[in-house]
């Protein structure tokens, strides 16, 4: 069963990025619509590859981001920037090809990635001194993904596919002690480090959970009738900002406190936003199909149906799904925006 599921997993991003017809319709827009509950908006990148999941430095000066060529095949289409200044333009290209989900590790320049090798697996660098060395001998799961370390350098959360099912797990910054903490993806670090965000199926759709690593006890945070994901702490960890489709077609940029309360649309309009960063700055960084240089590509069949069809043989809605989905836009920019946050 093991081997299948990994025989699985392996064409998903030949999947992501290539099914379906390549109709085009006319989605251009200039940015992406913000309320009156955001201000400063400003764009990042503005190339025509697809880039996604902005991650800025502890200090707030650099900006790591992944990009897709679709020039590419497979897991090659996937690579890491680097922005040193991330208000002024260019970039350095990092590690090349069959690279993703960068998170920072220290102001240094060390930041931790999944390698897509025969299985995908976490791995560090460095921006100035590059080189491969993997957090743990082998694999963890079928699909090691978006790992963070701890505020204190000593763990790294991170989710795997074990058994079929999308799990949060701990393992010590030398790769040792792998710990499943519970079903979910899009695991985050609250800044004390007694406490984990994530998201986890709850009836039918994704909902938001914290994790007490003390109690290990979870508190769902959200409720309702739409998918809430990519949810990520303010600085101080008061505040949350996440993506929801509350229209039931795009889906878009919130924030609310740490409790549920205080719900607050940030952003509207004919885009999709997702994978924000609540960087120290005080800006969310996130990724926005809203301006970009192309139009997006009307598919044959949905994406969610054809891959749901290859991990399960029918239709549903897994976390391995959700969680790739975030980088299945045709066409993304990089953009940031202050919230506007009433206590």
């Amino acid at each position: 069963m093991k081997t299948t599921n990994t025989l699985k997993i392996l064409f998903l991003a030949v999947i992501l990025s290539s099914c379906g017809s390549t109709k085009e319709v006319n989605t251009k827009l200039s940015g992406p619509q913000v309320t009156s509950s955001a201000k400063e908006l400003v764009r990042i990148t503005d190339d025509a590859v697809a880039e996604f999941q902005p991650s800025l430095s502890p200090d707030g000066k650099k900006l790591l981001y992944v990009i897709r060529d679709d020039a590419n095949v497979s897991n090659a289409k996937w690579s890491l920037r680097l922005k040193n200044d991330v208000m002024l333009p260019g970039f350095t290209p990092l590690i090349g090809q069959k690279t993703s989900a960068p998170s920072w590790i220290n102001d240094q320049g060390d930041f931790m990635f999944t390698y897509h090798a025969s299985s995908p697996i976490i791995a560090t660098s460095n921006i100035k001194r590059l080189g491969i060395t993997y957090v743990g001998q082998n694999a963890y799961g079928d699909y090691d993904n978006d790992a963070m370390i701890s505020p204190n350098g000593e763990k790294i959360v991170l989710t795997t596919s074990l058994q079929g099912n999308r799990s949060i797990c701990l393992v010590n910054r030398n790769g040792s002690s792998f710990t499943v903490l519970s079903e979910g993806i899009n695991p985050k670090w609250h800044p004390t480090e007694q406490k984990l965000l994530y998201s986890k199926l709850s009836g039918d759709y994704f909902q938001l959970f914290e994790l007490d690593l003390d109690t290990y006890q979870s508190t769902q945070i959200t409720t309702g009738e739409s998918h809430y994901s990519s949810g990520a702490y303010s600085p101080n960890g008061n505040h949350i900002t996440f993506i929801a489709n509350k229209d039931g077609k795009y889906g878009h940029l919130f924030i609310m406190k740490r409790n549920g309360r205080s719900v607050t649309q940030l952003t509207s309009g004919d885009s999709n936003e997702t994978q924000p960063f609540w960087g120290t700055d005080g800006y969310i960084y996130f990724a926005s199909t809203a301006g970009a240089k192309r139009a997006e590509v009307k598919k044959s069949k949905k994406r969610s149906d054809i891959l749901s069809t290859l991990l399960y043989g029918k239709r549903s809605t897994s976390g391995l799904e959700q969680e790739l989905g975030a980088y299945s836009y045709p066409y993304s920019d990089i953009w940031r925006v202050k919230p506007l946050i009433v206590d």
